[in-house]
C-alpha cells in the first residue's frame, strides 16, 4: 500500500511543497475500484494538468485560468507564455501554508479525517469513473479545486475550480 511520501514525491519533482494528506482508509476502498491506473501512477500523471486550462471546458475556473484572466495581479503580460503562467502557480501553491492535496473519499458528503466538508466537483464526477483530489490552497485559489484523472486512463487528466 502507497504512503503519504509517495505522493509527496510527485508534488517536489512538481516544485510543491510535501502537502499530500494521506487517510489509508480511502486510498484503501479506492484501489478496490476498477481501474487501470493506481493512485500514484494516476496522481503523478495527473499533476501536470493544474497548470494547464481545464482539458474538457476552456471556460472553467481553475489555476491558468485565474492567472491568465488577470495577467497584471501576478505580475505577467497578457502574451505570458504556459511556462510562465505554471511558474506562477508553482509559487502561488508553494506559499500557501494551507496547501493540501487529498483523495475525495466515497460518499454524499465526503469529509476529511478533521472533519472539514471536501467539496465534491461541480460538473458531477464521481469516484467511481475518476480518481479525485480536492486541492486546498486557500491563500492562492480561495475556492475549492479538483485534479481528476480518469480510472481507465484512456482519457487525459484535468483540473478546474471554482472561485
Amino acid at each position: 500500500m502507497a504512503s503519504a511520501a509517495d505522493f509527496d514525491a510527485p508534488l517536489q519533482k512538481q516544485g510543491l511543497p510535501p502537502a499530500y494528506r494521506y487517510e489509508a482508509a480511502v486510498h484503501q476502498a479506492q484501489e478496490a475500484l476498477p481501474g487501470s491506473l493506481d493512485a500514484v501512477e494516476a496522481f503523478r500523471c495527473g499533476l501536470p494538468a493544474l497548470f494547464e486550462p481545464c482539458r474538457v471546458d476552456a471556460n472553467r475556473d481553475g489555476f491558468a485560468a485565474m492567472v491568465t484572466s488577470q495577467p497584471e495581479s501576478f505580475g505577467l503580460t497578457a502574451g505570458a507564455s504556459a511556462e510562465q503562467v505554471r511558474a506562477v502557480i508553482v509559487r502561488g501553491l508553494a506559499a500557501d501554508s494551507d496547501l493540501a492535496f487529498q483523495l475525495l473519499p466515497a460518499g454524499e458528503e465526503p469529509q476529511a479525517a478533521d472533519g472539514a466538508l471536501l467539496f465534491p466537483p461541480e460538473q458531477g464526477e464521481t469516484v467511481a469513473e475518476h480518481w479525485i483530489w480536492c486541492v486546498h490552497a486557500p491563500a492562492f485559489f480561495p475556492g475549492p479545486a479538483w485534479l481528476l484523472v480518469p480510472r481507465h486512463g484512456t482519457e487525459p487528466p484535468y483540473a478546474y475550480g471554482y472561485l
